[in-house]
């Protein structure tokens, strides 16, 4: 405020008053002087009055607003003035200047600062009960408590921040207690539940509001909750868990019991605990298996659940494995499924189950036959003297040679010595018979020594109760190598296939099949697989090898 103008001003005029000859004096010119008034502290919204005073009398008066939250009307003419204070977060300062201009052309300003004050009004925090529609609660409910139509009264305010706490009742689980909703689930009870939650709401002045809500739980009917999860879809030969440990009690522990109700009949293994596991058996075609569970708590007081699973039949084709069972590394054996060795031949396919295959005859890894008789009929598996085998995966009948009795050709028709030469006149021969070896060279057969006089003369016998025999396909006679056996004398079951021919002899253990070969220079050359090696050849069709029959039933 600018003052010392006009206490000069008054001074001068009270001089004017006094004695003495005014010829002797000479009039002077009074200088503008103007007061804007004491400073101000109001509160928001509220009215700003400014009133100015000035000398000499009759001049203008104009109004400017030099800081703060420009408010409208400014510039304004008159020595008092009404304006309406701002709505502000925060104590805020204004400044107004008042100029006056005197009919002498002279002028003076001054300024007044208003300090506006900040008065927050606090939340409104309402509470009520959304969830369940259906009241009163009961187990299991979700409950829900809900603030949404809680607000700020200020016209410019915002609500910040949520804080929820149960303030009376046993406790009941709360998870997420700073958002616009509670949401809880109604616990198990054998007595009702008074409980009382408040809300604390902050506005973005940091003003808080608390608020009470008061809900009473009631007692529920069961005191045992029994939760065994959802229903498992499993494989054949899974292991698979079953879990009662998640089920609920008015005690501090509970014991479980676990019993099959229906279904292939599995081990329960650890039945006695909550948390059981089994392996799921060799089944034939899809199933379903329940299982049944008591859960007691510490009084005696029982409920029992149930838990299905849902069997599937593993995928394992219509024919043999490698019989590969084993894994490595570049160096060593390893244990199979490994992560950085993964895709093992033993980790996939029927042998990688072997161990729980619910077999019907025997073999090792994942290979099934059956002994049977001359007449094809089963025998146990035990059985010394036997005529043929069935493939219980392929369902194949297999030839098993005679004992190798005699000198070449002085041998039986069927001994596993007698070799021959590729000749088939038959389709799929590629164009090209054969030749047919000479007879009583490599086999006893007076006739000639290729491969299919060989299977005419078995045929003719009626041999093992058919006469449907024939040479095999190339995938037919790889079924029976048991790769496994890789750097033994041969890859067969010499318990399933005996009477096997010495390496010796021909200085291989090659047998035909009945596929022409087009990897040779021509069509005379047919596929042959080493029972020694596991190796396949295109060999030539004048060449001679070893021969074992198969049918189909």
């Amino acid at each position: 405020m600018k003052k010392k103008a006009l206490i000069a001003l008054l001074a001068v005029n009270i001089t004017a008053c006094g004695g003495g000859s005014s010829n002797s004096e000479t009039k002077k010119e009074v200088l503008a002087s103007v007061n804007a008034g004491s400073d101000q502290i109001v509160d928001e919204k509220t009215t700003i009055r400014l009133s100015a005073i000035a000398a000499p009398a009759e001049g203008a008066f104009s109004w400017t607003q030099t800081s703060g939250p420009i408010l409208a009307g400014f510039p304004a003419e008159g020595a008092e003035q009404s304006i309406a204070a701002p709505e502000v977060k925060q104590n805020t300062q204004l400044v107004f200047q008042v100029k006056y201009a005197a009919l002498n052309n002279t002028s003076a300003t001054d300024e007044v600062v208003v300090i506006v004050s900040s008065v927050n009004q606090l939340p409104t925090v309402s509470i009520e009960q959304t969830a369940p529609t259906q009241l009163p609660s009961k187990y299991a409910d979700t409950i829900t408590l809900s603030s949404e139509k809680s607000f700020d009264p200020d016209s410019n305010g915002a609500l910040m921040t949520y804080q929820w706490q149960q303030t009376k009742g046993e406790p009941v689980n709360l998870t997420s207690v700073n958002q616009v909703t509670l949401s809880f689930s109604h616990p198990l009870l054998d007595v009702d539940n008074a409980t009382q939650f408040s809300l604390t709401i902050t506005d973005d002045e940091n003003g808080s509001q608390t608020n009470f809500f008061d809900l009473l739980l009631h007692k529920t009917e069961q005191v045992i909750d029994v939760d065994t999860g959802t229903t498992q879809s499993v494989n054949e030969f899974e292991t698979v868990s079953l879990d009662a440990s998640k089920s609920s009690a008015l005690t501090p522990s509970f014991s479980c019991l676990w019993t099959q109700v229906s279904g292939t009949s599995v081990n329960l293994i650890q039945a006695n605990q909550c948390i059981s596991h089994f392996l799921v058996p060799d089944v034939d075609a899809a199933e379903q298996l329940l299982f049944a569970v008591t859960v007691t708590d510490e009084k005696n007081r029982i409920a029992v659940g149930n838990a299905r699973v849902n069997v599937k039949t593993f995928a394992l084709g219509i024919s043999n494995d490698s019989g590969m069972t084993e894994c490595f590394d570049e160096l060593q054996k390893i244990a199979c499924n490994n992560t950085e060795f993964p895709g093992q031949d033993a980790d996939l396919g029927r042998d990688s189950v072997a161990q729980h295959l619910d077999k019907i005859g025997i073999g090792n890894s994942g290979f099934d036959f059956t002994k049977l008789n001359e007449f094809a009929d089963e025998l146990p598996d035990n059985a010394t003297d036997f005529s043929c085998v069935r493939d219980n995966i392929t369902g194949l009948i297999w030839e098993v040679k005679q004992q190798n009795t005699g000198t070449i050709p002085n041998t039986e028709l069927r001994e596993g010595q007698n070799h021959y030469t590729w000749f088939y006149s038959g389709d799929g021969n590629g164009g090209v018979e054969g030749i047919k070896g000479a007879a009583n060279s490599s086999c006893p057969s007076n006739v000639d020594c290729g491969l299919e006089t060989f299977v005419s003369e078995v045929n003719a016998t009626n041999y093992c109760g058919g006469n449907n025999w024939r040479v095999p396909s190339y995938n037919e006679l790889m079924g029976l190598m048991d790769l496994s056996q890789q750097g033994q004398t041969h890859l067969l079951n010499t318990e399933i296939f005996p009477n096997i021919p010495q390496q010796s002899a021909l200085n291989h253990l090659r047998y035909w099949t009945l596929e022409t070969s087009a990897d040779g220079q021509s069509l005379s050359f047919a596929w042959i697989l080493d029972m020694q090696t596991g190796n396949d050849l295109a060999y030539p069709k004048s060449n001679t090898g070893y021969l074992r029959l198969v049918r189909t039933p």
